[in-house]
């Protein structure tokens, strides 16, 4: 089996690695290694296809869990079900490393990473990691299956599907998945 490659976001100082991807489970799952740099993290958000489980395997891993804040040690696990908000951040001075696995498998979220990452380093994103062509935030949005829990991203919910439309018409999924995903 190959060595899996490391994909960098030098905005929130985030390393990850998909050790195994959706078609190596036949679907089961997907399983990712994440190393975060101190004052790294991702907003809070839900999912609504796939529960997140966190687990934590180098240094003290911060989780935003609903309306709690946690700290998994090496070892410590948290099961994120469907639909509730969370987030990860690192509060150290360390580095930290911890895993995740997705279930049911999420090519999807495995291409968000590629994809989002890859605009990431190519300057083709805001300081808030929001893609500067709006096609490729709502195919991001969708590949990821991310949702936001603030009111614009609720004012723009009903456009992000015409949207996610427009851009498989227009050639910008192909587009993004070519540059990033294959």
């Amino acid at each position: 089996m190959p060595k899996p490659k490391t994909y960098y976001n030098p905005i929130n100082g985030e390393y990850t690695k998909i050790l195994k991807c959706s078609a190596d489970t036949q679907g089961e799952y997907s399983l990712l290694e994440v190393s975060l740099k101190p004052g790294g993290g991702n907003p809070m958000h839900y999912h609504t296809r796939f529960t997140e489980e966190f687990f934590a395997v180098k240094g003290f891993l911060g989780l935003g869990y609903e309306k709690e804040t946690l700290h998994l040690e090496p070892g410590q696990s948290r099961l994120v079900p469907i639909g509730i908000e969370h987030r990860f951040f690192n509060d150290t001075n360390e580095d930290i490393i911890f895993r995740i696995i997705l279930r049911k498998g999420q090519p999807g979220f495995e291409n968000f990473i590629k994809g989002l990452f890859g605009l990431v380093n190519n300057g083709a994103t805001t300081r808030r990691q929001t893609p500067k062509n709006p096609f490729y935030a709502v195919l991001l949005l969708r590949w990821g299956d991310t949702h936001l829990k603030n009111p614009f991203f609720y004012l723009l919910t009903p456009f992000t599907t015409l949207g996610y439309w427009l851009s498989i018409k227009l050639g910008m999924e192909k587009k993004l998945l070519d540059k990033y995903c294959r």
